[in-house]
C-alpha cells in the first residue's frame, strides 16, 4: 500500500528526507518564478509553496492534481489581460493572488488529503480512505472550473446569463453569472485534472489502493462532474450569499467594498460573505459529494 509509504517504496527507510528534498526542489524555483512574475504576493507565495510540499508528502497524486490548477490558473489569470481590465473591476481582487486566496483554493483539498491520510494511517480504512482521496481531487476540480471558467467566460463578447433566470442578462464580471463560453471551459478545466489523475493511476503502481478497474474508470469522470457541479455551486452561492455592491460615484457594480475612493453600497448578499468564502465553500460541498459517493462506490 502507498500514500504515506510511498517514498520509503521508492527510496528507502530515509524515504522521507529524500522527497522532502525533491519537493522543496520543485516548489521553491517554481514559487521564485511566479512571484516574479507577479501572479502571488510575497506571502502567498510561502503559503503555496507550503501546501505544495504538504500535497506533496502525502502523495504526488494530490499535487500533480494541485500543480494543474495552479499552473493553468495563473497563466489563465494573465492571458488577455489588458482586455480584461475594465471587468476585473468588478472583482474585489487583481490579477495578484493573496494569501486568503491561496486558503480558498487549496485548504479544502488538504483537508480532505490529510483526512485521507489519517484514516489510512490510523485505520486502515481503504473505503474511507479512497473516499477521501477523491474527496481531495473533486476539490481541486472543482477551484480549477470555478478559474477556467472565470478567466474565459470574462473574455466573450456576450452578456452572460444570471443563474438564477436564465432568461435574464447581466453585465460581464458580475458574480452569479454564466456564459456559454465560460460554462464549457469549467466543464474543460474539471476534465482536465480529471484526465489527470487517471493517468496517473494508468502509470503509477497502484496509487489508489485495493480498488478495482471499474471503480477507478467510473469515479475519475464522476470527479469531473462533480468538479463541475461545484464551479456551478460557486456561480449560485456568488448570487446569493456573496456580498455585491453599488459604487456611489459611478453606479457600478462591483464586489469592493471601496470603489472610487468611497464606500460603496450592498446591493444584495451578505456584506461579509466575500468570493474568498465562496471558492473555499463550493470547492469543500463539492468534496463532501464525492466523498459520499465515494463511500457508497467502494462499498459495492
Amino acid at each position: 500500500m502507498i500514500m504515506t509509504m510511498w517514498f520509503t517504496e521508492w527510496f528507502g527507510i530515509w524515504g522521507w528526507l529524500i522527497a522532502l528534498a525533491i519537493g522543496l526542489a520543485i516548489n521553491m524555483p517554481l514559487f521564485i518564478w511566479v512571484r516574479l512574475r507577479r501572479h502571488l504576493t510575497i506571502w502567498a507565495c510561502f503559503m503555496a509553496a507550503f501546501f505544495g510540499v504538504v500535497y506533496w508528502m502525502i502523495h504526488p497524486i494530490f499535487y500533480f492534481a494541485l500543480f494543474t490548477f495552479f499552473i493553468s490558473g495563473n497563466l489563465l489569470t494573465k492571458y488577455r489581460k489588458k482586455d480584461k481590465k475594465d471587468i476585473q473591476d468588478k472583482f474585489e481582487k487583481g490579477g495578484e493572488r493573496d494569501t486568503s486566496q491561496v486558503l480558498a483554493n487549496g485548504l479544502g483539498g488538504l483537508i480532505f488529503a490529510s483526512a485521507h491520510l489519517l484514516i489510512f494511517v490510523f485505520t486502515d480504512n481503504v473505503i474511507l480512505s479512497n473516499a477521501f482521496i477523491f474527496a481531495s481531487i473533486a476539490t481541486i476540480a472543482t477551484v480549477t472550473a470555478d478559474t477556467w471558467g472565470t478567466e474565459i467566460g470574462i473574455l466573450s463578447n456576450d452578456q452572460p446569463y444570471w443563474i438564477l433566470n436564465l432568461t435574464k442578462k447581466v453585465e460581464r464580471g458580475t458574480s452569479g453569472g454564466v456564459s456559454p463560453k465560460g460554462t464549457l471551459a469549467a466543464l474543460l478545466g474539471a476534465v482536465i485534472v480529471a484526465l489527470l489523475v487517471l493517468l496517473i493511476e494508468i502509470f503509477w503502481k497502484n496509487p489508489i489502493p485495493a480498488s478495482t478497474t471499474w471503480q477507478i474508470y467510473l469515479f475519475i469522470p464522476i470527479t469531473a462532474i462533480i468538479g463541475f457541479v461545484g464551479a456551478l455551486i460557486d456561480s449560485f452561492l456568488g448570487a446569493t450569499i456573496q456580498g455585491f455592491f453599488r459604487c456611489q460615484v459611478c453606479n457600478k457594480g462591483t464586489e469592493k467594498r471601496i470603489h472610487c475612493k468611497e464606500p460603496t453600497k450592498i446591493i444584495r448578499g451578505q456584506e461579509w460573505f466575500r468570493n474568498d468564502h465562496v471558492n473555499f465553500l463550493s470547492s469543500f460541498l463539492a468534496g463532501l459529494i464525492a466523498f459520499g459517493l465515494g463511500c457508497f462506490g467502494f462499498l459495492l
